[in-house]
């Protein structure tokens, strides 16, 4: 019998959870005897670092819009992933193809289904329907993946809250999901701020940093945070007010929106939109707490590299973040919308010394979020498949 190989399906390999775990499974899962490939659209700053494996297919037509005036573009992917699993399962009888993201999730195990992989794995990362949807554009997502779910062999959440919603919408879900969190390399991300070279960061010169890493996109909610950032920085003592910055990582579609906005604004010179960076842990070094707005999410891995690095986290309360964040505890939880308070929280962290101090050195239990932990349980899942 053949060994086992893995197709991992992508939209875009941007800086986000789901691009990291693929990489992640990618490079290490060989070590124990599995084949690996990645199939992805070729957009996207990891697509580089993707590019070094010999058994990565970019699809230039792969791209993570739905446009219906593209719908022949759509059509030639769709049959483009079909070639391409099948030629890779007469190589590897023991194919299993694993998406992730909500396009990915749909077209690649339908792709997988008409090209005869009989082992179709999806991981959920906050599911495509949500609250923040009109309901024609919920019902079709929820629909897409009602009837996806009679063709997936498993799913893997990153987070219990994905999990109870998959139950709860989905006929079976119970019995064919688990929970295998999305993880980081812990070596890469120490709690001490300390024989760190040459970091480009503002908070060298004694100012207080807030960052976060976050595509530029409506889900992301960034003119939240920037409202928040302004309402602390306002509230603040003048002699304070010198010291605080917001940096952002991340690029996307709504930069030229959150520019605009800043230059209206009176706190244009405290934000630094820098990009996307290849070394976020030493960013996060750099940095005194950390914060997030997203709408939506399944659980960011920012969001334990930030606790990881001993970051006090400031964010929504959505999805999976409450199973990492106790609020009052290692950052503050506030109601999805409530920039207000956010801000206030944030402003929280910078006037009390002592609560900083509290939050920063909280014993947080991550151990279920190590790569190799993650890597262990994926080998025993497909194993189990199989």
């Amino acid at each position: 019998m053949s060994n086992p190989h893995v197709l991992y399906v992508l939209t875009k390999l941007e800086l986000g959870g789901a691009q990291k775990i693929c990489l992640t499974l990618l490079e290490n899962l060989p070590e124990n005897n599995f084949g690996t490939s990645l199939m992805s659209g070729s957009d996207g700053v990891l697509a580089e670092q993707a590019k070094k494996h010999s058994s990565t297919f970019l699809l230039k037509s792969f791209r993570r819009e739905i446009s219906f005036l593209g719908v022949f573009s759509e059509i030639k992917t769709f049959f483009a992933m079909i070639s391409r699993m099948r030629k890779l399962k007469k190589q590897h009888p023991n194919l299993i193809v694993h998406t992730h993201s909500t396009k990915a999730g749909i077209l690649g195990r339908w792709a997988a289904y008409f090209a005869g992989v009989k082992k179709r794995v999806h991981t959920v990362h906050g599911f495509g329907f949500h609250e923040y949807q009109s309901k024609p554009t919920w019902y079709l997502h929820a629909t897409l993946e009602y009837l996806t779910n009679k063709i997936t062999t498993h799913y893997v959440c990153v987070s219990r809250a994905d999990q109870k919603i998959g139950i709860r919408y989905l006929p079976g879900f119970e019995k064919k999901s688990s929970i295998i969190r999305a993880a980081v390399a812990p070596g890469f991300f120490p709690a001490k701020k300390s024989d760190l070279p040459g970091v480009a960061s503002k908070a060298k010169t004694g100012a207080w940093t807030f960052g976060t890493v976050s595509c530029l996109k409506p889900q992301k909610n960034i003119i939240d945070l920037l409202q928040a950032f302004k309402l602390m920085h306002d509230q603040l003592p003048q002699v304070d007010q010198d010291k605080v910055i917001l940096q952002i990582i991340g690029d996307g579609e709504q930069r030229e929106k959150i520019e605009a906005w800043l230059a209206a604004s009176n706190i244009f010179f405290k934000v630094d939109l820098l990009g996307w960076q290849g070394n976020i842990a030493t960013w996060m070094r750099s940095w005194d707490g950390f914060v997030m707005s997203s709408l939506w999410e399944g659980l960011p891995c920012a969001v334990i590299e930030a606790r990881l690095s001993r970051l006090p986290v400031v964010s929504y309360k959505i999805a999976g973040i409450p199973e990492v964040i106790e609020d009052g505890k290692n950052g503050f939880l506030v109601k999805p919308g409530d920039w207000k308070t956010l801000g206030e929280r944030m402003g929280k962290l910078v006037s009390d010394q002592s609560l900083y101090e509290r939050m920063s050195t909280h014993q947080d239990n991550l151990d279920d979020f190590r790569d190799t932990s993650m890597v262990a349980q994926h080998e025993t899942l497909y194993q189990k498949l199989l």
